[in-house]
């Protein structure tokens, strides 16, 4: 082997040893928090641990709370009575599945399976809960408890009150307020003095750690060495502030929580700390748990509960990296990645070390957009111009006077040799130290370019206002017919198998088809994020990769085109509410120009505003396999079952048709994409697909025996991976759907039916008999009430009150109705006579109305009639009525009314029928003049409220008459002097020739007045 082999296997070696070394981070851990606006009975979470199902119970200060990923059920002493308080202080799961409770006034217990609460004679606040043998529990609280084999007694070794407890392979510790006592296996006591500076201060946590007892106290961080004596623990930054958890994980990591700060320290690393600023506010954690899927349960005191995992996503902020703001990434030749910071360049090595640039102090490059490699130098396109710069030297000069103070967002080599480079001022061509303007600049729409993709036979180019490609000299727009042609182009991905696909900065994604037809996805149809900033085509698996301002997702575009529905069409990769333990929400991916993306190492890499987020292009979106689904209730109209986790059949009660199933699957990862399917076996015909849904409704089920089938799914997984559970349900049949009942019924239709034929054909006879002369009675007496009903129905339609062609009331009904008021005006009358209030009887008729009907037809009169009466309606009170007296004659009876207002009322309406313009159905139109005469009760004279209502009807008739004589339209009443007695109307069957009397001595005139508006045109 030659000496340059050697060399380059030492090489390779090495390199491989820098990555296999790569320091572990903080940046490790994806942290996702839940609070009380999620469901969590509090946001003061004080105990965590896991249940043989895989569920989450998480004790807080109102209650206890079972969480499965996606939502909590709370229980509490209201409703449980063996739960001694909804106070909780601490929960341990023992190695039989069965969960200790302890509480501020006491221990209980349950049993996650059946949900069965147990209450134990421990009173005071339970501090510690552990576990020194199987079936044997130990209890911290006003004095040491032991619970073995369900009895319960005091450790009598220390009879003091008890604050922390930790059990060690041949120990168990336990903390006082001035003692740290250790008792062996084999009931040997030991006992060490706190230190005056421990004394009188809490412990809050003991922890076994690296064969040494380590302790959390208000005075800070502190471990018992060989020497039986207490040593501080070395924190960053800390001296003596107070530390509340200890915490030791599966991978051999440490936690440590302090007051708004949590410390972190990889096996064999440095402490690395969590500050408020990091955590989003100053939480302390009261509790750290590890679960079976080695996700990590932070517990705080105010703002519920955060999951610390292993992600899959790593975010990188190198070693003496000056700015965490990458603006753009490129991967060089020798393994390594260029960043351009908010402010200046540098290299990021496999040990994540930051090797930054030196430029020169009299050139301001502003966001380098574009990053590309030139043999030992590089091209950077900066909104100053394109530069070269010779990283060995650090000399960095322009590529050309003509690009000084342009802004460029790409360099890219050209197939043919060269670069192209991409400005706001449009495509130019550099090769061989020359620079060209770009042939077909002056068509594009815009010149402003986003995006340059070189496919040898043709360009791709994208703008401000759509894309474009050129080829044979020739420049097309694509796009056309669609939101592509004038949307702002991030970037274009011409396919191997010729699919192109153009994503947008407000538009979404575009896909053309073979047919040549383009696709568009966004928010509305399936896109999880706008707006798409890159695209990346992983040749090897199909993916293609987009990272957006929100977050990275990836999709086969295939599935696309075919528009597959049985999976999700796109994956999401990152999402907008992922962020690192360390980390605070922020935008994820702000890459510019061509350096959006960067692959290396089969990683790729994206800038963002928190250093370069890492993504392996094996990523894996969800759990390989999906947690089995589990049924939680039966519930029905009357009760509620809880299913156990082995249970197999479920029997209901006998009324029990009305069914709802609730049912869940553990997932703390990705919980919203899981995914469910159910059917009845015996009653569905198929699967009932109901996404995320974690119920099944069941209304009015026959009786029998049902196989209820489960199956649960992570979205991008098919359905043969899914998990199943089945639980046969049983419904009795109630009596009444017995074969004996309904035989029992069967027998008495068929007694019931032999009895009636039996009946039937003795009545026969007899019937027959009698049939005859029963028609012919049943005939005559027909043909009597035939008669009979006719000569009523004449009747009928004589004594109703209504008239039929207009709607009003008829004279019967003012005959009628008319004693009545008069009554109750006599039984008011000091009232009404104090208030000059009356009765008034308006007596109208329509002038030359027989002309309508001659020159018209019926038809138009009536028409007339009714429009005549729908005005008389509208202008008079709810109070009084109106009355067809006798053909075109009208009778208006006002009650209550001041006897002021009457002739102004009459004047107005003898103005309006001349005014109103009356439609005849043949759609021409006419007018009418009207003639009126009214009077009033009680007449205006000597004893006028002794003088009947037909008086004052007979002189509202003469009134009338008299309008008439004297050429109609116009109103008029007849007036009496005072002088005139009532007596003198004794006689009502001669009132004409007792008012002409009156007339000829002139103690009664009439009052008339003609009116000078409008004139008939019939």
């Amino acid at each position: 082997m030659n000496s340059a082999s050697l060399f380059l296997l030492l090489l390779l070696f090495f390199s491989a040893s820098l990555k296999a070394q790569q320091p572990q981070s903080i940046y490790d851990y994806d942290i996702k928090q839940w609070t009380a606006a999620d469901g969590l009975s509090n946001n003061s979470v004080r105990a965590v641990t896991q249940d043989q199902q895989g569920y989450l119970w998480i004790g807080t200060l109102t209650g206890l709370n079972r969480f499965d990923g996606n939502s909590f059920d709370v229980f509490t002493s209201q409703a449980n009575r063996h739960l001694v308080s909804n106070t909780i202080t601490r929960l341990l799961t023992d190695s039989n599945g069965y969960i200790w409770v302890g509480t501020r006034s006491g221990l209980s217990g349950v049993n996650s399976a059946t949900l069965k609460f147990d209450r134990y004679p421990i009173l005071g606040e339970v501090t510690a809960i552990v576990e020194v043998a199987p079936d044997e529990i130990w209890v911290a609280a006003d004095n040491l408890f032991r619970v073995k084999e369900g009895k319960i007694s005091r450790v009598e070794q220390v009879k003091e009150q008890v604050n922390q407890l930790e059990v060690t392979p041949t120990d168990v510790w336990i903390s006082s307020s001035k003692f740290l006592y250790k008792i062996s296996r084999a009931g040997q006591l030991d006992k060490l003095t706190l230190p005056p500076d421990l004394a009188q201060h809490p412990v809050y946590d003991l922890l076994w750690e690296h064969d040494s007892l380590h302790l959390a106290t208000e005075q800070g961080y502190y471990h018992v060495g060989a020497d039986q004596q207490f040593h501080r623990c070395p924190l960053p930054q800390r001296d003596s502030k107070a530390v509340y958890k200890l915490f030791h994980d599966k991978q051999q990591g440490d936690w440590v929580s302090g007051y708004s700060e949590l410390f972190h320290r990889h096996q064999g690393q440095d402490w690395q700390v969590i500050s408020r600023d990091e955590l989003g506010s100053s939480t302390l954690f009261t509790d750290i748990y590890q679960d079976r899927q080695q996700n990590v349960w932070l517990g705080s005191f105010g703002d519920g509960i955060y999951r610390a995992s292993r992600g899959k996503i790593n975010r990188i902020v190198g070693k003496n990296q000056p700015d965490e703001v990458v603006r753009s990434v490129a991967a060089a030749d020798d393994g390594r990645l260029l960043l351009a910071l908010q402010q200046g360049l540098g290299f990021l090595d496999a040990s994540q070390q930051f090797s930054a640039i030196t430029l020169p102090h009299n050139i301001s490059l502003g966001t380098v957009q574009d990053m590309q490699q030139d043999g030992e130098s590089w091209l950077l396109a900066s909104d100053s111009g394109v530069y070269r710069l010779n990283v060995q030297s650090g000399e960095l000069k322009l590529l050309d006077p003509q690009l000084q103070g342009v802004k460029s967002r790409v360099v890219k080599p050209r197939v043919a040799g060269g670069f192209w480079i991409g400005t706001s001022a449009g495509i130019y061509q550099y090769q061989h130290g020359e620079l060209k303007v770009f042939a077909a600049n002056n068509e594009l729409e815009s010149t402003v370019i986003t995006y340059i993709a070189d496919q040898g036979d043709k360009l791709l180019i994208g703008t401000t206002r759509g894309g474009f490609q050129y080829q044979g000299g020739k420049l097309l727009r694509i796009g056309l017919g669609s939101p592509l042609y004038n949307a702002y182009v991030s970037s274009l991905l011409w396919r191997k198998d010729g699919t192109l696909l153009a994503s947008t900065i407000d538009d979404g994604l575009f896909i053309r088809q073979f047919d040549g037809k383009w696709l568009q996805f966004d928010t509305a149809n399936g896109l999880p994020f706008e707006p798409i900033v890159s695209l990346y085509d992983d040749i090897q698996s199909g993916y293609v990769w987009a990272s957006t301002l929100k977050g990275i997702f990836r999709f086969h575009p295939a599935d696309l085109v075919r528009n597959d529905q049985s999976k999700s069409l796109f994956e999401q990769v990152l999402t907008p509410y992922d962020r690192q333990l360390g980390t605070a929400p922020g935008r994820c991916c702000n890459g510019t120009g061509h350096s959006k993306v960067a692959m290396l190492d089969q990683q790729l890499y994206y800038p963002t505003l928190k250093g370069l987020v890492s993504v392996p292009l094996n990523f894996k979106g969800g759990p390989t396999t999906t947690s089995r689904p589990m049924l939680q209730q039966v519930l029905s109209q009357q009760r509620s079952y809880e299913v156990q986790p082995a249970q197999s059949r479920q029997v209901m009660a006998t009324d029990e048709r009305n069914l709802t199933l609730r049912y869940t699957a553990v997932d703390f990862l990705t919980p919203t994409a899981l995914e469910f399917r159910y059917q009845l076996k015996g009653f569905d015909a198929g699967w009932h697909y109901v996404g995320s849904r974690r119920e099944a409704i069941y209304t009015n089920l026959p009786p029998g025996s049902y196989q209820f089938q489960l199956q649960s799914r992570q979205s991008t997984q098919s359905w043969e991976l899914a998990q199943n559970t089945e639980l046969e349900l049983v419904i009795p049949k109630r009596f009444d759907e017995t074969i004996i009942y309904r035989g029992l019924w069967l027998l008495l239709a068929l007694i019931i039916l032999y009895g009636l034929f039996w009946l039937g054909r003795r009545n026969n006879q007899l019937r027959e008999a009698s049939l005859t002369k029963l028609v012919k009675q049943r005939t005559q007496e027909l043909e009597n009430s035939n008669t009979k009903l006719n000569e009523l129905n004449e009747q009928l339609s004589q004594l109703t009150h209504k008239d039929p062609l207009t709607g009003l009331r008829n004279r019967r009904f003012m005959f009628e109705q008319l004693p009545k008021d008069i009554e109750h005006y006599q039984r008011n009358r000091e009232s009404m006579l104090a208030q000059n209030k009356c009765i008034a009887l308006i007596h109208l008729d329509l002038d030359n109305f027989k002309h309508i009907n001659d020159k018209y037809g019926n038809s138009a009169g009536d028409s007339v009639l009714q429009q005549i009466s729908g005005l008389l309606i509208r202008e008079t009170r709810g109070s009084d009525y109106v009355v067809r007296y006798a053909g075109e004659e009208f009778m208006l009876v006002l009650r209550d009314v001041p006897q002021d207002l009457v002739k102004e009322f009459a004047l107005r309406l003898n103005e309006l029928v001349a005014l109103e313009s009356f439609l005849l159905p043949d759609g021409r139109a006419v007018r009418l003049n009207c003639s009126i005469g009214y009077a009033l009760y009680p007449l205006d004279l000597l004893g006028g409220q002794l003088i009947g209502w037909e008086v004052s009807l007979q002189l509202a008739e003469l009134a009338l008459f008299h309008v008439k004589h004297a050429g109609r339209n116009g109103v008029a009443t007849i007036l009496f002097d005072q002088q005139v007695d009532a007596f003198e109307f004794e006689d009502s069957n001669h009132i004409e020739a007792q008012v002409e009397k009156f007339l000829a001595g002139s103690v009664a005139w009439f009052d008339l007045t003609l009116c000078k508006v409008g004139k008939a045109n019939p």
